[in-house]
């Protein structure tokens, strides 16, 4: 049997922690014999609810508890004092008196814990998922889950799957790189009749700033300006008929919406556009920032592709971070690898990488559950005269993601150009 490990602290919290272990270790030593008695060996959850009068969902998870290979494992799966309580009710007459009393004397001490704990059940979890992966990723995806179902109905609209795919390519001035995106809402909803829901939001250049060096977004095909919704989507990979969207103009942003009385739901929608001279080939460091996404679709699935023509950082590999939104005006700060930020949130993602090339009839690139994802990615890079270029591709895919905070796409591993040049 595993234990909890404890990692080096101050006095008080390695006495929390010993007294976390001790109590599960009791909490182990009693359940699983009355568990064995009620619902047999192996225990079925079936045999519990007949013996003991449960419900399905509590003796699958007093079952699941007795399976655990550590210690934290069982605490996070065990239910609250209230369930195990209900298992004793349930025993009574059923099980061994001696069986039914170790139980309570363990589950007594297992509210003490969680009462002195701040933040109780909640607190312990997180304790919990400090040292213990498993049970950090398993309380993560819960916490995310909570989220969806809250934000869902406020915000008034998700989509079953979110995804983007973004592509790095050298400018030819060869001191910026030029950003191609393509952004797909699959399985839109309004969860509120009359809610409008954003869809598209474009930074308009200045039409007096210099144009050979600041950004400057357009379509993939790269015609300027930002006021007709039909030069951003891509029809052939969105539904039809395609609804009527409004121009919202906020200083140098314009946002396209989806009006709230509108009947239709397009799915899926695709937009496109280009941003030439994103990002300057000679920012210093071998960490950078290289895109801010802030998600402002609830879905049940998000997915963001990078990929980096081939040419480009050989030895690159981008990395995600989370982190509360900062405050307005404020420049971004050069990453830290070994430094963590106090905006930084307790969210993990992993980016892995896709095959190499362009799309082809292996289909490297395809998203599951979303036959057209490849041609639409093929399509985009055709529009933006990119349909010969090789690229470096990684997705990170994860359920129930949290809207409103800001997702970091940060490559490492960069090396500076040659003489300045790409």
């Amino acid at each position: 049997m595993s234990v909890i490990e404890l990692s080096p602290a101050p006095a008080p919290a390695v006495a929390a922690a010993t007294t976390v272990a001790t109590v599960a270790a009791a909490l182990r030593a009693a359940l699983a014999p009355l568990i064995a008695a009620l619902a047999g060996v192996p225990p079925r959850p079936v045999r519990l609810m007949r013996s003991a009068g449960l419900d399905k969902s509590l003796a699958s998870r007093l079952v699941q508890a007795t399976r655990a290979e550590s210690d934290a494992e069982f605490l996070h799966r065990l239910p609250s004092p209230t369930g195990l309580r209900m298992l004793i009710d349930g025993a009574q007459g059923h099980a061994d008196e001696a069986l039914v009393d170790a139980l309570a004397l363990a589950i007594d001490a297992f509210q003490s814990l969680l009462d002195r704990l701040p933040g109780g059940r909640q607190g312990l979890d997180a304790q919990l998922g400090a040292n213990e992966e498993d049970v950090r990723a398993r309380r993560e995806h819960m916490a995310r889950q909570a989220s969806f179902k809250a934000v869902s109905f406020l915000f008034g609209h998700y989509a079953e799957t979110v995804s983007t795919a973004l592509f790095i390519v050298p400018n030819p001035n060869g001191r910026h790189l030029d950003f191609i995106e393509v952004h797909r809402r699959i399985g839109l909803q309004r969860v509120t009749p009359g809610t409008a829901v954003p869809l598209l939001s474009l930074h308009v250049q200045d039409d007096v700033a210099p144009d050979d060096e600041e950004p400057r977004m357009t379509s993939l095909s790269g015609r300027p300006g930002a006021g007709d919704a039909l030069d951003f989507i891509l029809t052939e990979a969105s539904g039809q008929p395609l609804p009527a969207l409004q121009l919202e103009r906020e200083g140098r942003i314009n946002t396209f919406v989806l009006p709230g009385d509108s009947a239709a739901m397009p799915s899926p929608l695709t937009t496109g556009f280009r941003a030439d001279r994103a990002h300057r080939l000679d920012e210093p460091g071998s960490s950078q920032i290289l895109r801010i996404y802030m998600l402002h679709t609830p879905c049940h699935r998000l997915v963001r592709d990078v990929f980096v023509a081939e040419s480009l950082w050989p030895r690159a590999r981008p990395r995600i971070s989370f982190f509360l939104p900062g405050p307005t005006g404020v420049p971004l700060a050069p990453p830290d690898p070994g430094r963590r930020h106090y905006r930084e949130l307790n969210l993990s993602a992993t980016i892995d990488p896709l095959p190499h090339g362009m799309p082809d009839d292996s289909k490297p690139w395809a998203l599951a559950g979303v036959p057209d994802h490849q041609d639409t990615l093929a399509l985009a890079l055709q529009r933006a005269g990119l349909a010969s270029q090789r690229f470096r591709g990684w997705r990170c895919e994860m359920a129930y993601p949290v809207p409103l905070i800001e997702m970091h796409i940060v490559v490492d591993n960069i090396e500076p150009p040659a003489g300045g040049q790409a």
